[in-house]
């Protein structure tokens, strides 16, 4: 059931009793039961041509309806009650002076919820109608839960599609000339991770490389990845020399520390190409191994030896360095990629994604291929945790 039939006297959760009846002594002795319930309200209909109408306008909790009354069977109005939706799942018992098995079947076939012979006890008469009326509140209240907490999760997936707009504006636009050139995919989870990358010329020669992941999801994250980001992007570490990629990580350590920062933390590799003396010189918190392609295929992992960044201030970084040939890559990615559940409950690895980069790298759509094997894992297009891919190839030549 939609809010939009949510009736309004169910605002206050007030017992609303709609009795159909034709015979007026009927009406008033059951008037007379309900005398003890104060706060419920009770509402007559002696024309049953107009009952349907009485009921929609009133929104009962309960209707009594009665079977045998002129200008229309009290079975058909049983069937026109159950063709509104308003009225779809209102209970409705039936207060009839026929003792028939054949015709309490075809009331209930027909939609009734209960069956009462008339004049019932006062006392069974009460407990039937607060027995039927509780219930109906109760799920009427938990469809209005439901619909405010759907619309608080739309909401959200709202505001996640436009904080995802907002991190890939500002990420980086491809190289496509010189020593060294780069590609990039980024596909956000419906909730949206923490991740963020780029890449910038230092100067002539160097190249600083770095992709993060901020622990959790949602717009919190996203927002700490982005600033954490935009801090790198712009040079805004105290004292730091960015192209030393361990005083990079120590001077972030201390900038985002956990308690600062509502209890998240990120993973980062951080890179730096020099086309000059052809090495890459990096150093990880946290973070999954980089990559580095060799132009014979050959794979070798850049891992990374210290701690996620903002879990433990002070903490000392170390930077590892390797040499580099013409035509290598380097493949840099968050987490989303490899941590993937299959529909059978079982797990990829990291191991089995790094054979998936030696087998997609020299594929000109290589980001695009590794984003189809995690989506053909997964068994569907939707990553739980935002997916970041970036691909840098050393081209001394082209400089």
């Amino acid at each position: 059931m939609s809010n939009s039939t949510l009736p309004h006297s169910l605002t206050n959760f007030k017992t609303v009793v709609l009795l159909v009846d034709d015979q007026a002594i009927i009406a008033a002795a059951v008037h007379k039961m309900l005398q003890s319930q104060t706060e419920w309200e009770f509402h007559y209909c002696s024309d049953a041509t107009k009952a349907l109408e009485t009921a929609l306008q009133l929104q009962p909790t309960v209707i009594l309806q009665d079977l045998v009354m002129p200008n229309i069977d009290g079975l058909t109005l049983v069937t026109e009650y159950r063709k509104h939706a308003q009225l779809r799942e209102t209970p409705l018992v039936v207060l009839s002076s026929r003792e028939e098995a054949q015709t309490k079947a075809k009331a209930f076939e027909l939609g009734a919820n209960d069956y009462l012979v008339k004049l019932p006890d006062p006392v069974e008469l009460i407990a039937r109608i607060k027995h039927h009326s509780d219930g109906f509140k109760a799920a009427l209240e938990r469809n209005a839960a439901y619909a405010a907490l759907a619309a608080s999760e739309k909401h959200l997936q709202e505001e996640a599609k436009r904080a995802a707009e907002y991190v890939r504006s500002l990420l980086p636009l491809p190289l496509t000339e010189g020593a060294a050139t780069t590609k990039w995919k980024f596909v956000p989870s419906e909730s949206l991770g923490g991740d963020a990358f780029g890449y910038h010329w230092l100067d002539e020669s160097r190249l600083a490389i770095y992709l993060l992941d901020v622990c959790g999801h949602g717009v919190g994250p996203a927002l700490l990845g982005v600033s954490a980001m935009n801090t790198i992007r712009g040079g805004a570490i105290p004292g730091c020399d960015m192209r030393d990629p361990a005083a990079v990580l120590e001077g972030l350590n201390e900038l985002y520390p956990m308690a600062q920062h509502n209890s998240m933390f990120f993973t980062l590799w951080y890179g730096i190409l020099d086309v000059d003396a052809k090495t890459i010189k990096w150093c990880g918190g946290g973070h999954p191994p980089a990559v580095l392609v060799g132009p014979d295929g050959s794979l070798t992992e850049l891992a990374s030896q210290g701690l996620m960044i903002g879990a433990a201030t002070g903490i000392p970084y170390d930077s590892s360095e390797v040499a580099l040939q013409p035509n290598s890559k380097l493949f840099v990615y968050s987490d989303g990629i490899f941590e993937i559940t299959k529909p059978d409950a079982s797990m990829t690895s990291l191991d089995e994604y790094i054979a998936k980069i030696g087998q997609f790298q020299s594929k000109p759509d290589a980001l695009e291929q590794m984003v189809i094997w995690g989506q053909d894992a997964q068994g569907g297009p939707q990553f739980v945790d935002d997916v970041s891919l970036l691909e840098v190839t050393f081209n001394p030549s082209a400089g």
